[in-house]
C-alpha cells in the first residue's frame, strides 16, 4: 500500500468512523450511566490517532458519586519514528510499539480515570481516586495545578511524538471543606518519575468567597521523593490539616521542595472575569522579585480578563487574553527529579516551562451547539540556555545569578490558530484545526478529528 494510499484511507475514517452510544440504568436517585464512543484525529503529513473509550458515571447512593472513564490510543505515522520505551516515567507516558521493534512508526497507549465523591455532610466532601488536579483560575497556564490542560507548543523536543506531552492523572485521596464564604482543601499525591523510587505531593488551599463576584485564595504545595541513595515514605506532617508547609518543612529537615500561590477572581460583569495568579517557588526575601543576582529567587504570574458566552443577536461570543510570566528555575529543583515539580516527565504547573513568556489572545464566536468558530494568537517568548528546562539542575558551582530572556539565547515566535467545530448531531462532532507559527522557529500545524469528545 502507498503512502498517498494510506493518508487517503486515514481521510475517509474521518467520515466513517464516528461512533456513540449511551446506556442508562438508574433507580430513584441512584443511577449509572456509561458512554461509549470511537473517534479519529488525522495530523497532516504526521500521524493518525483512532482511539475508542467509555466514560461511566452515576450516584451509588444520595450522598456518593463515582465516575471513571479509559482510552485506548492506536498512533500510525507516516514520517515519524518511535523509539522503544522502556516504561521510565521521566520519558514520559509509556506506550507499546505495534511490531514490538525499538523504532516504529505505530505505537499504542491508553490513558484512564477513576474518582469517588462521599459528601458525608453538606459542608464536608472525601475524595479519592486516580484523576486530575486543578488549582487557580487561569484559563491558559494554570501555574499551580493545570489538571488536564495541555496544548501544542511550537518548541518542542527533538522527540516530540515519541514523548506524549498529554499530561498524565494521579493517584490522590483528599477532603474539602465549604463554608458559607470560607473553603479549605486538602490532597495527598503520588507522582512518578523513577520506576524504583518513591514520589509524594501534598497540596491544600485556603479560599474566601468574599461576596457573589470577587474571590480570592492562598495555596501550598510541598513535592519531596527518593533519590538514588534515599527511599522515603510520606511524611506524617503534612497530612495534618492547616499545617503551613513552610513551617512543616523545618520539622522535616528542609531537604523537600516548597511552593505557595494566591490567585484571585473577580466577575465585574455577569458575563466578564478578571483573574490572576503568582507561584512563588522561591524568595530570598519579599522585596527580591525583580533581583537577579541570586538565582533562586523564583516566581511566576498569569493575569487575564475572559467574556464568556455574551449573546449578541443570534451568536455567543467569547473573549480571553492572558499575559503569563515564569522566571528561571521555577519548577526545577537542586536534587532534580525526584524533588522537582513533575509527574511522567510533564511539569505539573504551566507547560511553557522555566524562564518564558507567553501574551495570548483568544476570540470565539458560536451558534448554539451546532457551530464554533475560535482564534487565536499567541506570542511566546522562550530563554533555551541551562535554567529554561524542567530537567536543568542546579549545580553549588554553578552561577549564583540569573537572566530572564537572555537576549543571546531567547527564541521568539508568534503562534497562529484557527479552529472550526461542527456539529450536525448531538452524538457527531467534525473539526479542523490549523496552527502557523512565525519567528525564529517557522513551522505549522493541521488536524482534522471526526467523533465524540467530551
Amino acid at each position: 500500500m502507498t503512502e498517498k494510499t494510506e493518508r487517503l484511507i486515514a481521510l475517509l475514517l474521518l467520515c466513517a468512523l464516528p461512533l456513540h452510544a449511551e446506556f442508562l440504568v438508574s433507580d430513584g436517585d441512584r443511577f449509572a450511566r456509561l458512554r461509549l464512543f470511537l473517534k479519529d484525529s488525522l495530523i497532516a503529513g504526521e500521524q493518525n490517532t483512532v482511539a475508542a473509550g467509555i466514560l461511566l458515571n452515576g450516584l451509588a447512593a444520595t450522598n456518593l458519586s463515582f465516575a471513571a472513564s479509559a482510552e485506548v490510543n492506536m498512533d500510525k505515522s507516516w514520517n515519524l519514528t518511535y523509539p522503544g520505551h522502556d516504561f521510565e516515567p521521566y520519558f514520559g507516558y509509556p506506550y507499546v510499539n505495534l511490531d514490538k521493534q525499538s523504532d516504529s512508526k505505530g505505537r499504542t497507549w491508553d490513558f484512564f480515570t477513576a474518582r469517588t465523591d462521599w459528601q458525608a455532610a453538606p459542608y464536608f466532601k472525601i475524595s479519592g481516586g486516580y484523576d486530575y488536579l486543578a488549582y487557580g483560575p487561569a484559563r491558559r497556564n494554570k501555574l499551580t495545578l493545570r489538571g488536564s490542560d495541555f496544548y501544542w507548543r511550537a518548541i518542542q523536543d527533538t522527540s516530540d511524538y515519541a514523548y506524549i506531552k498529554r499530561p498524565v492523572p494521579t493517584p490522590f485521596i483528599g477532603w474539602d471543606l465549604s463554608l458559607a464564604f470560607v473553603s479549605y482543601s486538602q490532597q495527598a499525591i503520588q507522582l512518578k518519575n523513577w520506576k524504583e523510587h518513591t514520589k509524594y505531593m501534598h497540596a491544600h488551599r485556603l479560599g474566601f468567597n468574599i461576596s457573589d463576584n470577587f474571590s480570592f485564595g492562598f495555596a501550598e504545595t510541598m513535592v519531596y521523593g527518593s533519590s538514588p541513595e534515599e527511599r522515603r515514605s510520606v511524611e506524617p506532617i503534612y497530612l495534618m490539616p492547616f499545617v503551613p508547609y513552610v513551617f512543616a518543612e523545618s520539622y522535616g529537615g528542609d531537604r523537600d521542595n516548597k511552593a505557595m500561590s494566591v490567585d484571585f477572581s473577580w466577575k465585574l460583569f455577569k458575563k466578564f472575569e478578571l483573574y490572576g495568579e503568582l507561584f512563588i517557588d522561591d524568595l530570598d526575601n519579599i522585596t527580591s522579585f525583580f533581583d537577579e543576582s541570586w538565582w533562586g529567587n523564583k516566581w511566576a504570574t498569569s493575569v487575564g480578563v475572559a467574556i464568556d458566552s455574551a449573546k449578541i443577536g443570534i451568536f455567543n461570543w467569547d473573549y480571553n487574553f492572558e499575559f503569563t510570566r515564569i522566571e528561571p528555575w521555577v519548577y526545577t529543583h537542586h536534587k532534580g527529579l525526584g524533588n522537582d515539580y513533575s509527574h511522567f516527565g510533564n511539569s505539573l504547573g504551566s507547560d511553557l516551562g522555566p524562564n518564558s513568556r507567553e501574551i495570548y489572545n483568544r476570540f470565539g464566536i458560536s451558534y448554539k451547539n451546532f457551530l464554533k468558530l475560535d482564534l487565536s494568537v499567541s506570542a511566546v517568548a522562550k530563554d533555551t540556555a541551562f535554567g529554561g528546562r524542567l530537567g536543568d539542575i542546579h549545580g553549588p558551582d554553578d552561577a549564583e545569578d540569573k537572566k530572564y530572556l537572555n537576549s543571546k539565547s531567547t527564541v521568539h515566535y508568534q503562534e497562529y490558530g484557527a479552529a472550526i467545530l461542527f456539529k450536525p448531531f448531538a452524538i457527531w462532532r467534525i473539526g479542523f484545526k490549523q496552527y502557523i507559527v512565525f519567528g525564529e522557529y517557522n513551522g505549522k500545524r493541521t488536524e482534522v478529528f471526526s467523533g465524540v469528545e467530551w
